[in-house]
């Protein structure tokens, strides 16, 4: 659930896909399939190394030098990310909820709320993800609906398409 959360969000705030243009969901699918195939190499690993944390067991995987080259690069590499989504999300807040609030304002607020997170754990994180989960799944079906019922979707030309095609 977390990972789909992140998935979600990302293809939200970042644009992802933009070049796919009517094929970005299944750029975004390919993306949770990768992401969900490193989340399994992680797990393993977590499962070889127990009591090591990523950084540690890269070290002992290939050899101390490289190892902490490549940790403070991985390091480095989410630190950006989180950075980069953090400035996303607060210029989004800024732009449609708060257009008057200075972006330092929006952006510390943010930041406490991910520092009280993180200090909780990543259990009260992830059950957290499994509240929002629901949420999210809940707000996706009533908008499928919703575009059902509205009457946006002309089935007419989907079965003249089919029909001519076949």
């Amino acid at each position: 659930m977390l990972i789909t959360l992140f998935e979600i969000g990302s293809a939200f705030l970042v644009g992802l896909a933009m070049d796919a243009k009517q094929d970005a969901w299944i750029a975004i699918l390919v993306g949770m399939i990768s992401s969900y195939a490193l989340i399994f190499i992680y797990y393993r690993l977590h499962r070889y190394y127990p009591h090591l944390a990523l950084t540690e067991y890269i070290e002992k995987i290939i050899g101390k030098v490289p190892g902490r080259i490549l940790a403070f690069l991985y390091v480095l590499y989410f630190a950006n990310g989180a950075a980069r989504v953090l400035r996303d999300f607060g210029a989004m807040l800024l732009t449609f909820v708060y257009p008057d609030t200075q972006f330092f304002m929006v952006t510390a607020l943010l930041m406490l709320g991910i520092i009280y997170t993180v200090r909780q754990g990543i259990e009260v994180m992830a059950r957290s993800a499994e509240l929002l989960f629901i949420f999210i799944y809940v707000l996706a079906v009533a908008g499928f609906i919703l575009i059902f019922v509205s009457g946006l979707i002309d089935f007419r030309f989907k079965l003249s398409f089919l029909l001519f095609y076949s």
